[in-house]
C-alpha cells in the first residue's frame, strides 16, 4: 500500500511536469530581420499561421526583432516579392533573416555554429 505522503509527492510531480510542458509550448519564437541590401526596403511584413505583422520600411543597416507565436509556416513579404521558411518555427527558436543586395534573402536559425 502506498502512503499518503508518497501518493501526494507523485501527484505533485506529475502536475509539475504538466504545468512546465504547457508553459514551454507557449514560449514565443523570435524573428530578426537585418537589412544589408544597401537601400531602404518598403512595405515589409511577416505572415504566420496566426496572422500578419506589418513592419513597414526598413532602412539600410537597420534591424528589427519580433516575437511571434510558434508557426508551421513563416513568410516574409516585400514589395518586390517574398521568402518562405522551409521549416516550421518552433517554441523558443530564433531565426535571423538577412536582406542582401540584388533581392537575395538568406536565413540562419543556428547561431554560433561553425561552418567548414
Amino acid at each position: 500500500m502506498i502512503s499518503r505522503k508518497v501518493l501526494f509527492s507523485i501527484i505533485l510531480g506529475v502536475a509539475g511536469v504538466l504545468i512546465m510542458t504547457w508553459k514551454i509550448v507557449r514560449i514565443p519564437a523570435h524573428v530578426v530581420i537585418i537589412n544589408q541590401s544597401g537601400t531602404t526596403i518598403q512595405k515589409l511584413a511577416i505572415e504566420t499561421d496566426s496572422g500578419r505583422i506589418e513592419i513597414g520600411a526598413l532602412q539600410n543597416g537597420e534591424s528589427r526583432r519580433l516575437a511571434v507565436d510558434p508557426t508551421s509556416s513563416l513568410r516574409l513579404r516585400l514589395a518586390s516579392g517574398g521568402w518562405t521558411s522551409p521549416e516550421p518555427l518552433t517554441a523558443g527558436q530564433s531565426i535571423v533573416i538577412y536582406l542582401k543586395p540584388e533581392g537575395r534573402i538568406e536565413s540562419r536559425n543556428r547561431l554560433g555554429t561553425i561552418v567548414r
